[in-house]
């Protein structure tokens, strides 16, 4: 009881300060940014700093390799997602704050879920909600994040498909292959956004360079169309290699994957409605023989 309360008034203390720190920064009483505090102007070449609440210091002191960009410990882990899901982010400390506000919650409802168990006479299973909550907390950002990559995963070969496309006609009239990418990149999508980002990087440093800025932002590193089409580009400006033969041979071989795809995922529906119809046949007949075995019983 005394390290509850002890947890309480700590509580309480922070409260009071966040909200006293809320008020001077609205007012500008003790700060000086008041109407009459004269005109104050600020460097446009530095970013304004916002200002970290007392809750998130506590959580940057508890959990430094889990929040703090400066010490995290997979920071390197965290960029290679935010590239492969399309930087949901802007940057890796926007995604360590907003992991600090998920955490944040999870621990709220957990401490609510745990001061319930403790009102209904419960106490041992309080420390074990705290936990779950606590370890969900911690693993939703990363979660989230892999999950936004395997969508735009999923969204790349759809978008392939039409930007290999685009790209076989343009090639096939005569354009040139880096006016024919840069072309390709005004559809949009997943895949032509990735053309854009190499003919971008192609202007400003060597080829070797951009494509493994390109190779680094994939949705999948494992996917082996992408990885085609990318040895494909890598053969045509390092070897000279002909560039629209593969480019068609691979929009041939991607039109038929997605149709497998498309077929396979349609006899999974006919298999499991044909499931779920044989079950309704199987309930339907219990339905009319139940009264029957009712009276049989009796």
């Amino acid at each position: 009881m005394t390290f509850l309360a002890f947890l309480a008034a700590l509580s309480l203390s922070v409260l009071a300060f966040e909200l006293a720190s809320a008020l001077q920064t609205a007012l500008g009483v003790f700060g000086g940014h008041g109407r009459l505090a004269g005109a104050r102007v600020e460097n446009a070449n530095q970013p304004a700093v916002r200002r970290r609440s007392t809750w998130e210091a506590l959580l940057l002191a508890i959990f430094p390799a889990r929040f703090d960009v400066s010490k995290a410990k997979d920071s390197a882990k965290v960029t290679s997602l935010l590239r492969r899901a399309g930087y949901p982010y802007d940057t890796p400390g926007e995604f360590y704050a907003a992991a600090m506000r998920i955490f944040s919650i999870y621990l709220a409802i957990g401490g609510l879920l745990a001061g319930a168990m403790v009102f209904l006479n419960a106490p041992l299973a309080a420390p074990v909600l705290v936990l779950i909550f606590v370890f969900l907390g911690l693993r939703k950002p990363y979660v989230r994040l892999r999950m936004l990559a395997k969508k735009r995963a999923e969204a790349m070969h759809g978008n392939m498909l039409i930007g290999l496309a685009t790209l076989n006609s343009l090639l096939s009239a005569g354009m040139g292959a880096q006016e024919a990418l840069r072309r390709t990149a005004s559809i949009g999508g997943p895949f032509c956004n990735l053309l854009g980002l190499l003919v971008a990087r192609m202007e400003i440093e060597d080829f070797g360079k951009a494509i493994e800025v390109v190779r680094a932002h994939l949705p999948d590193l494992s996917d082996i169309e992408s990885e085609l089409f990318l040895r494909d580009i890598e053969d045509f400006f390092v070897h000279n290699r002909p560039l629209g033969s593969g480019i068609r041979a691979l929009q041939e071989s991607m039109h038929r994957s997605i149709v497998e795809a498309t077929q396979a995922r349609a006899a999974l529906v006919r298999q499991r409605s044909g499931l779920f119809g044989v079950l309704a046949v199987l309930g339907l007949i219990f339905s009319m023989i139940s009264p029957f075995l009712g009276g049989f019983m009796h």
